[in-house]
C-alpha cells in the first residue's frame, strides 16, 4: 500500500518572521482531518559549503492523491496560503508516492 507525501520548502521574505509562518501553518492539521501526518522543520546552523539553505520545510502525508487534492483545494487551506504568500521570498513543492510501512 502506498501513500502520498507532500514536501513544501520556503524562504522567508525580508521583514517577516519564521515563527509566525510556522504558527500559521500549524493551524492546518486540526482543521483538515485527511492529513495523515504533519512535520515542520526549520533550518538551524551554518550551511557551510551547501549554499543558501531553505528556511523551513513542511512534510505531510496523505492516504491518496485525492486526499492531497482535497488539501490543496480546501477553502481554509487556500485562506492560509493567501495569508502566507507575501511572507515567502521563495517556495518549492515536491509530491510523490511512498510505500506505507
Amino acid at each position: 500500500m502506498s501513500k502520498v507525501r507532500h514536501v513544501f520548502a520556503w524562504r522567508v521574505s525580508e521583514g517577516n518572521k519564521q515563527e509566525e509562518i510556522v504558527e500559521i501553518l500549524n493551524t492546518l492539521p486540526p482543521r483538515l482531518k485527511f492529513i495523515q501526518s504533519w512535520e515542520i522543520g526549520t533550518h538551524t546552523g551554518d550551511p557551510g559549503d551547501n549554499g543558501a539553505p531553505w528556511d523551513g520545510v513542511l512534510i505531510t502525508d496523505f492516504a491518496s492523491w485525492g486526499d492531497l487534492d482535497k488539501y490543496s483545494t480546501d477553502p481554509f487551506h487556500l485562506e492560509v496560503v493567501a495569508t502566507l504568500m507575501p511572507m515567502f521570498a521563495d517556495r518549492a513543492v515536491v509530491d510523490y508516492e511512498i510505500e506505507d510501512k
